[in-house]
Order: structure tokens, then sequence, then C-alpha cells
């Protein structure tokens, strides 16, 4: 998986972000989810990932976190499919502690092979499970 910048990987799935500087989520022309995952946090192999997280966790960033719910309620009232950006960084323990991550270094790729749907959220957390496309 190559090293892609944010809106880069993104645009792989169709996406574009509301706001770079903020934004970890959008929903795509073809009406997918497509956000942004931290590597740390999924677990999994064999053609299956499982992503849990939650809303509260972070602080830092207000608006990307409601715009995130917002899509969240959309994509599991839906069933919209969920496409997958995966994070990479080093600073796990920003991360992990809620911190503003905004200055963390971040690398991005995409796993075009995986679709996912929203299996879980309570207004807080959330479960997207992703499994390998039958289609590619």
């Amino acid at each position: 998986m190559s090293s892609l910048s944010l809106t880069s990987a993104f645009a792989r799935y169709g996406a574009k972000l509301a706001n770079s500087q903020w934004a970890v989520s959008a929903i795509n022309s073809s009406g997918e989810l497509v956000v942004s995952c931290w590597k740390h946090y999924l677990k999994g192999g064999e053609g299956k990932l499982c992503y849990r997280d939650r809303l509260s966790r972070w602080d830092g960033n207000a608006a990307g976190n409601n715009l995130l719910r917002e899509h969240l309620n959309k994509a599991l009232s839906d069933g919209l499919p969920v496409r997958l950006v995966i994070a990479r960084t080093d600073a796990t323990d920003i991360v992990d502690s809620g911190q503003d991550a905004s200055q963390a270094t971040k690398t991005f790729g995409v796993r075009e092979d995986l679709v996912g749907k929203v299996v879980a959220f309570d207004d807080d957390h959330f479960e997207i499970e992703f499994v390998r496309d039958r289609a590619i």
C-alpha cells in the first residue's frame, strides 16, 4: 500500500473532503461513506478487519467529529457501503489520549479490496466491519 496524502486517499474513492484540515469522512458520488481510520485500531485478518472507536475519545476536532457523527448515522440508517482510508502514525499515544493529532506525522493509504458497513453506532461508540469486496 503506497503512501498518499489525505485528500489523494479520499480521491481514490471519488470523495472530496469538506475541509482537508479537519474532515475525516465524506460521502462520495456513488453514495459510499469514505472514512479515515487509525491503523492501530484496525483488528482482524484473513480478508476481514474491524474498526472500533468512540467519538468522545477525541475532542480536539469538533467540526470533524460532528461531520463523522452525521455520516455514521446516515451510513447505519441507509446501509451505505463504507470505504477505508488507513491513517498511520508513530504518535499513537497522542491519538489514544484524544489529543489533537493534527500536528502528528501521518501517512495515508487505501484498501480498495475491502468494503465495509457500520454495524454499531450509539452516538459515541461505533464499529465498522470491512470484508474483501467480492467484485474485485
